[in-house]
């Protein structure tokens, strides 16, 4: 971690300490709203954590109550089709879930024009990824527009998150953004100063981006010596910077995202394996058996290697791996050239490279 990086990181758990143990103690955050028809209950969850603080019964789409709160703490108010970020400030709020609306301080209205600018943005996009998928008959040539469009979106998100750049408004966002940025374009964002930095949400925000940093395009692959499924020792040496292009997949056999790309990574092995590309396997699996089994169920016919130690294992912290599936795409002398390649954007990178 660079001493940037570390004094943003300190700062926050100072905050994220002072935030939930204040002296003065929690406020009260007065909310009421309306819900879609139907709904029988509302949740308020704690963003920072991912937990839920509370359960709000709806009576005649109406609810209605009082719970504690530290200053500041972002909070989260909805049902299981949306939910509305809030900040509590102090101001009671008012949600309509069926309008997506909010009515309260001015960073919660914000908040909420921000919010509703990012889904409007993602709804047009994804009806343009719809329209591809259904016209072009060229599969290949779909991947390509697809994957250029999901980069349009991280670029245009930026871009109205930008109008909020001097508030709190981008802790509400930012973290859940970056899992999906290059470390070139979440770093600028990680500003000193910046309002938005004194909120320990950030502290999530700046993990990724040093984990991005350590598999940033241009760097030389880092050496990682596991068993593989034979309980032998193997080093990533022995298929990297060997003269060909060589995708090392961060996976488990629990992980369900990971599952469902799977199908995706096993079609560019068919594809392009004869032409020298190489994929090896990296598992966070804890148990040996179900990362065996995994191998087979889901015809991964490549190198797996694993030191079994789950998000301990020595591939997280070489390769800033915080979430999987991950992988990193070397080129045939072993530098990297590209990260977190996932469905049509890997096929897309392996059709540039290959030419077909």
């Amino acid at each position: 971690m660079t001493l940037k990086m570390k004094n943003l990181a300190l700062t926050l758990i100072v905050l994220a300490f002072a935030l939930h143990a204040g002296a003065q103690g929690p406020k009260q955050l007065q909310i009421s709203g309306v819900a879609p028809a139907a709904t029988d209950s509302v949740l308020v969850i704690d963003m920072t954590r991912g937990a839920i603080r509370a359960k709000i019964p709806v009576r005649d789409g109406k609810f209605s109550t009082s719970i504690p709160a530290q200053e500041n703490e972002l909070l989260g108010i909805g049902d299981r089709t949306y939910f509305a970020p809030l900040f509590v400030d102090g101001t009671p709020v008012e949600v309509d879930l069926v309008a997506h609306r909010v009515k309260g301080s001015e960073l919660n209205m914000m908040t909420n024009r921000c919010d509703n600018s990012l889904d409007s943005l993602d709804r047009v996009l994804a009806e343009r990824m719809k329209t591809i998928t259904e016209n072009i008959a060229d599969e290949a040539a779909a991947r390509v527009q697809v994957a250029q469009l999901q980069e349009q979106r991280i670029v245009q998100r930026s871009e109205i998150l930008k109008a909020y750049a001097n508030t709190l408004v981008p802790a509400a966002f930012l973290p859940d953004m970056a899992m999906e940025m290059t470390y070139n374009q979440v770093e600028p964002w990680l500003k000193e100063g910046a309002p938005y930095m004194s909120h320990p949400r950030m502290f999530t925000a700046i993990r990724y981006a040093e984990g991005l940093k350590k598999k940033m395009p241009g760097l030389m692959f880092h050496e990682l010596a596991m068993k593989d499924l034979d309980g032998n020792i193997r080093h990533l040496s022995e298929w990297c910077g060997k003269g060909n292009y060589v995708l090392v997949d961060f996976w488990a056999s629990w992980c369900g995202p990971c599952r469902q790309e799977m199908p995706k990574v096993v079609e560019s092995y068919v594809k392009y394996h004869g032409k020298g590309y190489e994929i090896v396997g990296v598992s966070f699996d804890t148990k040996e058996d179900a990362w065996k089994n995994a191998v087979k169920q889901m015809g991964m016919d490549w190198p797996q290697i694993s030191d079994l130690k789950g998000w301990q294992s020595a591939g997280s912290d070489a390769y800033g791996v915080m979430a999987i599936p991950s992988n990193v795409l070397l080129d045939p002398e072993g530098r990297i050239i590209a990260n977190d390649l996932r469905g049509d954007r890997l096929m897309g990178k392996l059709k540039e490279i290959y030419g077909f």
